[in-house]
């Protein structure tokens, strides 16, 4: 649902003046033409492709969008979680970093402010979301950076029709990114190529389902091994089967279906993994997509949608058990 290609590319040497013989490292910036309306500039990363730049403030389609220190499209954070406090860690891509919406309006912050009303425990939702991350991006990240957080619960936002195709790519919205090539998660295309250079368009030896339900079950397997349960917030099948260029398609919406189908069946598999399909909260409401999608760009939700987004998972994860003493309360009972 991107509709950005190509890229341009600004190279920064920051150089400290007033020291002899050191030199720091260049960070290279990468950004998407119209990056002044939809705030979609990076930081080159090379074993994640493109990362968030810490401390940047611009605006996405003239609305607010903070960068921390972190790197998080969040407020302030310590990296040391404060005694007392719980975190709830949420991976993703554009729906979650909040794709033309203001900080404030993002589901990550609508469900802190649901946490804050109803819940005794002093809660804080990390969003590290990065505008065209995929489930590999994620994986990496998770492995790599996620639980200095000390996360107590793992949210993972994965747009179902979409980001299969996107794992079996190395080059992803112009830019390169790292690529798993086959189900036993060899990494390749990393070092990611900088930005200017050559890159090399890799060849998964994997289905792209296939492929995912791997990454998936690696994470699972990553979360389960700290102690932190995964929740996977699946969505994207209702925005095909009700947007008007695909409704009507049958060949479309029967692949749709049993992709949809084959995917809650895995993830119902996995014990380690907890679903919250969307999509069916979004057909049980009785949404409309234009209510979810309106005034906003490239199919992402607006701030209606990510309201009703950060009202369902907190309702969802309360039912579940996964909130503060019920959850220790349904841990112990185990």
């Amino acid at each position: 649902m991107r509709l950005f290609g190509a890229v341009s590319i600004i190279l920064l040497i920051v150089a400290a003046p007033f020291v002899r013989d050191w030199i720091a490292p260049k960070a290279i910036y990468v950004q998407e033409p119209g990056y002044q309306l939809t705030g979609h500039r990076y930081l080159y990363d090379e074993r994640l492709g493109w990362r968030n730049i810490p401390k940047w403030q611009a605006t996405t389609y003239g609305h607010k969008l903070t960068i921390n220190s972190l790197g998080m499209r969040d407020r302030e954070y310590s990296v040391q979680k404060p005694r007392g406090t719980k975190r709830i860690l949420v991976l993703g891509g554009s729906f979650t970093w909040g794709f033309g919406v203001s900080d404030e309006d993002i589901f990550t912050e609508v469900l802190e402010a649901k946490l804050a009303e109803f819940d005794g425990d002093h809660y804080e939702v990390l969003n590290t979301g990065v505008s065209g991350w995929s489930t590999d991006q994620e994986l990496l990240f998770l492995i790599d950076e996620a639980f200095q957080y000390d996360p107590d619960l793992v949210v993972l936002s994965f747009n179902m029709p979409e980001n299969p195709v996107y794992n079996v790519n190395s080059v992803q919205f112009g830019l390169a990114k790292p690529m798993f090539l086959d189900t036993d998660l060899q990494l390749g295309n990393v070092p990611v190529p900088e930005p200017g250079s050559p890159y090399p368009r890799l060849k998964c030896n994997a289905e792209e389902v296939e492929l995912t339900f791997a990454i998936l079950a690696k994470m699972a397997d990553v979360c389960a091994s700290r102690g932190c349960p995964l929740v996977v917030v699946k969505f994207g099948a209702f925005h095909y089967r009700h947007h008007a260029d695909f409704r009507d398609v049958a060949v479309v919406q029967t692949e749709l279906k049993k992709k949809d189908a084959k995917f809650c069946e895995s993830m119902h598999r996995n014990p380690k993994i907890t679903m919250l399909d969307l999509d069916q909260e979004f057909e049980a409401h009785g949404f409309s997509l234009d209510q979810l999608l309106a005034g906003n760009f490239d199919g992402h939700w607006n701030a209606f949608g990510h309201h009703e987004v950060g009202v369902i998972l907190h309702q969802f994860l309360a039912r579940q058990r996964m909130l503060g003493p019920e959850r220790e309360r349904s841990t112990a009972a185990k």
